[in-house]
């Protein structure tokens, strides 16, 4: 008996442990950039397709190159994780010119991703790609059109 008071007594003592104390800061929810960077505002929209669904569309990746050769290439210095539940990705990058490539593909069945003009029908991937500068202490808005 004695035995289950003490695991009881740990129990208990273990979940209260474990609770995190809550910080109410205002200052941490702005975002810091750092010295001598800017910011990247990546708003990865998805394509509306009259013909595809929208549960049909997926992003794949969000990549960064130096120079447009790296991006054909496939040598990228960056990559963000992707995901279909969230569309604005933050990323400080140092005062340059860069380049990007944002990607979605089409996961329908039959000829539904065909038909939204998606290359090879099902799995087949639209990029969208370009060029951006990067100032200091500033933050850049870009947004996807994938055609």
């Amino acid at each position: 008996m004695k035995a289950f008071r003490i695991l009881g007594i740990m129990f208990i003592g273990l979940l209260t442990a474990c609770i995190p104390p809550v910080i109410d800061d205002p200052e941490l929810d702005d975002e810091v950039i750092p010295p001598n960077n800017g910011s990247l505002e990546f708003r990865f929209i998805l394509p509306v397709y009259k013909k595809v669904p929208k549960t049909g569309i997926h992003r794949i990746t969000l990549s960064f190159a130096y120079s447009a050769d790296s991006l054909y290439k496939g040598q990228f210095f960056k990559k963000v994780n992707v995901s279909d539940y969230q569309e604005v990705y933050t990323v400080n990058f140092p005062v340059d010119e860069y380049y990007y490539d944002a990607v979605v593909t089409c996961s329908c069945g039959g000829d539904t991703c065909l038909n939204g003009d998606f290359p090879g029908g099902r799995y087949g991937m639209k990029h969208d790609f370009d060029k951006f500068t990067i100032e200091m202490q500033k933050t850049l808005v870009l947004e996807t059109h994938f055609e």
